[in-house]
């Protein structure tokens, strides 16, 4: 197109028109460039624009779809086709390995694709997110002409070390053909952050080696495996090594032939909801491992074995066990720890108490009840997927002028505002970097402001304000954060933060919502007169050597619950004051350095606090705990599955 300029001139409009017709559309963009200049003219500054056509038919879609400028790489572009029963192997390796790192999300459209063989992750195998449109309409099948003697998995998410950052498996399922006993369905790998959710592993015969290994490599985790179903294997579930904790919750197995889910060697596991039918025992914890397992429902088949083999740390609470042998068998060595559990409902059990030979109850620094808070827990919402694409907005429809496109370093404050404003339910920052230099304020009918998985680069002033709104919930998802980006809870809507890396929360209000966090590493947050709920919360700060930093968890006046607490480096974890309840299941702290006696691993102020399941750390003081002025401490809690601290009545 030329664009012609009279004598003087420095503004030109140039039209493009537009045809309209019926068809439901995804989003279409033009890319504009200005060149070639006569004449020695001189462009400014903006040389490049995009122009996004918004479709004004309403789609009517399923599952989890994506606007088509959101930088999601669809497989079927890579040759894969589903349901026409060829190999689709090479195709979607293809689109794997042309995308190494770099926070890509790989689309798979409902279907069945075909494979023969292990599909991984390209170069330094991390930030590869593979999202299906839907459990149970995307399948990944082991051919049936593939070799009986086939052994490896449908996926390998890498190998360690402990670098696999916001790896991700998304709704789908991997389907294991007939005649294959030793094939395995997923081997799943990520650090700091990252998840499996709404997945379905089965072996179509019942016979395969591991539905999901976690057992094949060292250093996995902290990670969150949530809404996942094992049908048939081995073993359901096999976790192994030490380096670092993994959380689940709201786990299915049925049909395995040795163990629904073997820990092994000096894994820590927490984990919540498990569902096990089984003529197997359920969960097999052994050697040096360590388990937390809450509100679950074990279901054998009149078998004569235990529905729980236990060897070394285990703390179980709200767990029903039936159609065993024993509840729970307890075998520890030299006779130590508390008894077997006959079978049926079991209120609270811990493998090793604070008293002789490890038995007994919870250790205590003052008189508390032998049991752990019991905060009321509330499950995580579920915030139904916007498919209807024309209630989406993203900073790169409003540019405004230099605001508004990835990757260049420029303010995009702006521009995310004017999304915002649009009245989309569904903001979406496409992959790449976006730049925030100021504070933006999510509000207005936005209930889901996400990712697809893209960066936000953060300065000092960068700041995600969630004030009041339309929705009485909204979520801030898929998204991963550089510099110190402090989200702000500046309301009393329920908050959900999902699946984020690298940001700080904080309430800026008197009383701010319920917050719910999933999947996260944060920086050092404060909790304050709120409700907590929290699912894999990973949180590295050295707050030793900030004294601004009081601890990576401050509960003021707050009742915060927590499954699966992964930290490092020196300085308190959790300090609980003003009255607040803290319960915390399953934590890990790993790393080098001690923190001093000044910086106690949990510090507890007239307040109550009880933890299960704690492990690793260097702490000169392991518990603090202060009531009416005075002022305990301990530096062991003498091989207890337990700790609790409850302010005096």
């Amino acid at each position: 197109m030329l664009i012609e300029f009279a004598e003087g001139q420095i503004t030109q409009t140039v039209e493009i028109p537009l045809v309209d017709d019926d068809l439901v559309e995804t989003e279409e963009t033009i890319n504009l460039a200005i060149g070639n200049p006569t004449n020695g003219a001189e462009i400014g500054n903006r040389k490049n624009a995009v122009l996004t056509i918004l479709d004004n038919d309403v789609a009517t879609l399923e599952g989890i779809v994506f606007p088509s400028d959101a930088g999601v790489i669809d497989i079927t572009d890579y040759g894969a086709i589903p349901d026409d029963g060829q190999d689709d192997t090479a195709a979607i390796q293809q689109a794997l390995d042309n995308h190494p790192t770099g926070n890509h999300l790989f689309y798979f459209p409902d279907g069945i694709y075909d494979v023969r063989n292990t599909l991984t992750l390209a170069d330094s195998q991390k930030r590869n997110i593979l999202q299906g449109q839907s459990e149970s309409g995307t399948v990944l099948r082991l051919m049936d002409d593939v070799d009986a003697e086939f052994d490896q998995a449908i996926i390998n998410f890498g190998f360690g070390p402990a670098q696999r950052f916001r790896n991700s498996l998304r709704d789908m399922t991997i389907s294991i053909s007939p005649g294959h006993p030793d094939a395995v369905g997923v081997q799943f790998n990520a650090s700091n952050q990252g998840t499996m959710q709404n997945v379905t592993i089965i072996a179509e015969d019942g016979q395969g080696s591991v539905g999901l290994d976690m057992n094949y490599t060292d250093e996995i985790g902290p990670l969150l495996v949530k809404g996942v179903t094992v049908d048939g294997f081995d073993y359901g579930i096999w976790t192994r090594w030490q380096t670092a904790s993994q959380t689940f919750e709201d786990i299915t197995l049925r049909n395995q032939n040795i163990y629904g889910w073997w820990n092994t060697v000096s894994q820590r596991v927490f984990a919540r909801n498990v569902t096990s039918m089984n003529s197997v025992t359920a969960i097999r914890n052994e050697s040096e491992a360590g388990m937390v397992l809450l509100d679950s429902v074990l279901t054998g088949t009149g078998t004569d074995v235990p529905a729980i083999y236990n060897q070394k740390s285990l703390y179980v609470q709200n767990v029903e066990t039936s159609g065993y042998g024993l509840g729970i068998e307890n075998n520890l060595s030299f006779g130590r720890g508390n008894p077997n559990v006959e079978i049926g409902y079991i209120e609270e059990y811990l493998g090793n108490g604070a008293g002789e030979s490890r038995a007994g109850g919870p250790f205590e620094l003052f008189a508390s009840p032998d049991q752990m808070l019991g905060l009321p827990v509330q499950e995580s919402p579920e915030i139904p997927w916007e498919t209807n694409l024309n209630n989406w907005a993203s900073p790169h429809h409003y540019i405004i002028g230099n605001s508004g496109l990835p990757n260049d370093g420029i303010d995009d404050t702006p521009s995310i505002q004017a999304a915002i404003d649009s009245g989309a339910s569904t903001i979406y920052l496409p992959r790449g970097t976006w730049d925030l230099h100021g504070t933006v304020e999510l509000g207005n009918n936005v209930q889901r402001f996400l990712g697809t998985e893209a960066v936000i680069e953060a300065n000092s002033t960068g700041t995600i304000q969630v004030v009041d709104g339309a929705e009485s919930i909204v979520a801030i998802e898929r998204l991963e954060f550089k510099g110190d980006l402090v989200i702000e809870h500046a309301s009393h809507r329920t908050l959900l933060l999902n699946n984020l890396l690298g940001s700080r929360y904080t309430p800026s209000v008197s009383n701010p919502g319920n917050l719910f966090i999933n999947d996260s590493l944060l920086l050092a947050s404060i909790f304050r007169n709120q409700n907590v709920w929290a699912r894999q919360l990973n949180i590295e700060v050295d707050n030793q050597s900030d004294p601004a930093i009081e601890a990576k968890v401050l509960n003021d006046n707050a009742q915060v619950w927590i499954l699966g607490l992964k930290t490092e480096n020196n300085g308190t974890v959790i300090k609980t004051i003003n009255g607040g309840s803290t319960e915390l299941y399953g934590t890990l702290h790993v790393g080098s350095g001690v923190s001093n006696a000044v910086n106690p691993r949990f510090v507890t102020i007239d307040s109550s606090f009880s933890a299960a399941g704690v492990y690793g750390g260097e702490f000169s003081v392991l518990a603090s705990e202060t009531r009416n002025g005075e002022t305990r401490t301990t530096d062991t809690f003498h091989k207890a599955d337990a700790y609790t601290a409850y302010a005096e009545s």
